[in-house]
């Protein structure tokens, strides 16, 4: 872990830069558009992802830029963690309303389906956040909300190609 990293990592649990990011991360990287943020430009190394689901009223596609665990039963999972905020973030009702979605990994493309992690699943896939991001116990603490965690199943897999 670079000196960047472990500045951040003890920042991470302050409630200041938990409000930064929460301002700042989706709305910089998705108006970086065709340079996707990418945490290694920053000394960053966390396994990062671009979700797009569909809106739950709008029926629009949005995407949001996520940190993710490879999950022992397979898949890759995600934590409605929204910086431990009081809400869940909108990404979250959006796959329980539809769970298909798509999924950026690098240049990897896949369409898949969504279901809610159960209790033993979410137990197991925590350390494995902590591991990669520490201030997601943090959001854990704070968040007045059970979290809620989904699994992630590929349905096809295809290369991304840049228009």
């Amino acid at each position: 872990m670079g000196p960047y990293q472990r500045t951040l990592t003890k920042l991470s649990r302050t409630s200041a830069l938990r409000w930064v990011l929460s301002k700042t991360i989706t709305p910089l990287d998705l108006r970086l558009k065709g340079s996707r943020f990418a945490p290694s430009r920053f000394g960053l190394d966390v396994p990062l992802c671009y979700l797009t689901t569909t809106g739950r009223s709008s029926g629009e596609q949005r995407t949001v830029p996520l940190l993710f665990v490879v999950a022992p039963s397979g898949g890759r999972a995600v934590a409605a963690t929204n910086f431990g905020r009081e809400s869940h973030p909108g990404w979250a009702f959006n796959l329980e309303a539809e769970p298909s979605a798509t999924l950026v990994v690098e240049d990897e493309v896949m369409s898949v389906h969504a279901r809610m992690a159960s209790d033993e699943e979410a137990a197991e896939l925590w350390p494995l956040f902590d591991g990669i991001w520490p201030g997601y116990e943090s959001y854990r603490e704070n968040a007045p909300r059970a979290i809620k965690m989904f699994i992630l199943s590929s349905q096809n897999r295809e290369e991304r190609t840049e228009d």
